[in-house]
């Protein structure tokens, strides 16, 4: 036996006894704080995160042991994390969901009304069209699609400990659209969509507590999004910087997806398309196709479908770094798992 391990389980013995856990578990633990660099306040806390990774390492044991199951899941980055800690510091807040559906239909035809106003009659006619070609039956959708073979895709980001994930949903479809039109691939700035959408510029978003991907397409047309190497990304919300408008993309036009699954993949075979979800249960996903969702559905997460498979299987990009998921990425199951068409974006000029 290599003489570490040897020594390491010597120490780890006391531990074991007093917690009833076994040895293996806490080279576990040991291997993933030191890959993850933890440091705690004290050893209260220590003990205390000690307990909730064993818990959801005992939980990942279990569901991986299970053959049925068509995905697996794995220590990440969240593995010392409590199922509500998760939604906290990750997920939007529950409270400003709620308050934000309650007006989104109010707040959806203000903005409509405002991008309609602000633009040209030939982008409000190329929304008309594209409209009636998502919900055309005519239209032929092709068998699967994936934007990132495409180049159309930029790198997964990391949106820390901050629910800032709309800010990266909105960029994402941003990013993409720029790509397919302007053959250029650029990262657009979050923290200026985190600093900057906000309630005193028109927009009822909350910041790390949520916001939603529509608010900052409509900025960003009237304002421009600027690159991320000119607005750097700090995960805390700031003092908006920018004044006036600038130098630095704007969309023209954009439409709301009609919510069933021919249409969301016939936008897909245009470009892809920013979504909200319910990600309570993403924590620890790690590859396979995702499924088998609660019976109730709160849109708490935004991210960007970037295509589908020949199963239907959605391909979705998020942004908790490559630690999560496949590379970043997850296959989530076909139609409406996780309330994936229930509110969904894409710009159209």
């Amino acid at each position: 036996m290599n003489r570490f391990i040897l020594l390491s389980i010597i120490m780890l013995m006391p531990l074991c006894l007093a917690q009833n856990v076994s040895v293996e578990k806490l080279l576990a633990y040991n291997k993933w704080s030191s890959e993850h660099q933890r440091v705690y306040l004290n050893e209260h806390e220590k003990l205390f995160r000690q307990m909730v990774f064993f818990e959801n390492l005992q939980k990942i044991q279990d569901h991986n042991s299970n053959p049925n199951n068509t995905y697996s899941i794995h220590l990440n980055q969240f593995s010392d994390m409590t199922k509500q800690e998760f939604a906290e510091k990750i997920l939007m807040k529950q409270s400003f969901v709620e308050n934000f559906m309650k007006g989104a239909s109010q707040q959806d035809n203000n903005t409509n009304a405002n991008h309609n106003e602000a633009n040209h009659n030939d982008a409000n006619h190329n929304d008309a069209n594209h409209e009636m070609q998502l919900n055309s039956k005519n239209f032929t959708i092709a068998t699967s699609i994936d934007w990132r073979s495409r180049g159309a895709v930029t790198q997964v980001k990391w949106q820390g400990n901050c629910g800032a994930c709309w800010a990266f949903s909105a960029t994402g479809v941003m990013e993409s659209f720029n790509f397919i039109q302007n053959k250029a691939l650029v990262e657009f700035s979050e923290q200026q969509l985190l600093d900057c959408v906000i309630p005193a510029n028109g927009y009822p978003s909350s910041g790390c507590h949520g916001g939603w991907p529509v608010q900052c397409i409509d900025y960003a047309s009237k304002v421009g999004i600027l690159n991320q190497d000119r607005y750097y990304y700090f995960g805390v919300q700031m003092q908006c910087r920018v004044t006036g408008t600038n130098n630095g993309f704007k969309p023209k036009s954009w439409v709301q997806i009609p919510n069933n699954s021919d249409a969301l993949k016939t936008a897909l075979n245009f470009s892809p398309v920013s979504v909200a979800v319910d990600g309570t249960n993403w924590t620890d996903y790690k590859s396979g196709v995702f499924n088998g969702c609660d019976s109730h559905v709160s849109l708490n997460h935004a991210v960007l479908v970037v295509g589908y498979d020949e199963q239907g299987n959605w391909i979705i990009k998020n942004s908790w770094s490559t630690l999560w998921g496949e590379g970043g990425y997850m296959r989530l199951a076909p139609n409406n798992s996780y309330g994936i068409l229930n509110l969904g974006y894409q710009i159209t000029s």
